[in-house]
């Protein structure tokens, strides 16, 4: 951070109209940089359960992308870099001519978007598996044959 402040110092003293706007950007856009190049790297790790699994599985949950659809809504494309596995129970409800699968979330049973769903594919395992980010279900690989 030292030399974040270093260079915002500098950029201070050479610039000779301090007041102008062009020269605040300035400084806002080397703030912005230098707090973003010195934060750190950043690292992806994944859960134990899931660094310890063969090679081919991680590699499904590395390539697992939304739908089309939810690409769309959400703005990203990669399941597992923004969203978490969940944990949870699943249900399936048949009574309007297709599926409807529900999860059970905080209580109760909440219905998964049907733009998320990815039908006819399935997680290595074959079980349902849902991904989220926080209570918002992002995308959902039904389990093979259903529950």
């Amino acid at each position: 951070m030292g030399s974040a402040r270093f260079l915002i110092r500098s950029l201070k003293r050479s610039t000779p109209h301090k007041g102008s706007a062009a020269v605040s950007s300035l400084l806002f856009a080397a703030a912005a940089l230098g707090t973003i190049g010195l934060s750190g790297d950043a690292h992806a790790t994944w859960k134990p359960e899931y660094a310890n699994a063969p090679p081919e599985v991680q590699q499904w949950y590395r390539n697992a992308q939304l739908t089309e659809a939810a690409q769309k809504r959400f703005g990203f494309k990669s399941c597992c870099a923004h969203s978490d596995v969940v944990k949870t129970t699943f249900r399936v409800d048949k009574a309007n001519n297709g599926d409807e699968w529900y999860w059970f979330d905080n209580g109760h049973w909440s219905q998964i978007p049907s733009d998320i769903i990815h039908w006819g594919e399935s997680a290595p395992d074959g079980q349902p598996t849902l991904f989220a980010v926080g209570n918002l279900p992002t995308c959902f690989f039904p389990g093979q044959g259903g529950l």
